[in-house]
């Protein structure tokens, strides 16, 4: 069932959840798109942007207990977020006439 669900995964290009148990016997939940076996370890592995690390990881299908695919309407609305800058709130007001510091040796105030 779980290979069956992985393959779906990337077949389609679905965002899935997993319940991952880790080495130490720990689980943790990650949410994962773009979906691959790895090349590097065989079909024994998945490679996914894992988006709690916000990079990709490598994961072990025997580790997996649980895929979850996450439905339509939450993966709009994070597409739009990482699609639309305009959705990203800024913790302060960006000011177009400030003066750039100068950064590596190099003076961004010409």
């Amino acid at each position: 069932m779980i290979y069956d669900d992985i393959q779906n995964a990337i077949n389609t290009g679905a965002i899935i959840e997993i319940v991952y148990k880790k080495p130490d016997g720990t689980s943790s939940i990650r949410r994962l798109s773009d979906v691959t076996y790895s090349e590097e370890y065989g079909n024994s592995y998945i490679e996914a942007f894992c988006h709690l690390r916000s990079e990709r990881r490598t994961f072990k299908i025997d580790r997996i207990g649980k895929v979850t695919f996450v439905n339509a309407p939450d993966v709009a609305e994070e597409q739009s977020v990482l699609v639309n800058p305009t959705n990203v709130k800024m913790p302060y007001q960006f000011n177009v006439t400030k003066k750039i510091f100068k950064l590596y040796g190099i003076d961004y105030n010409c």
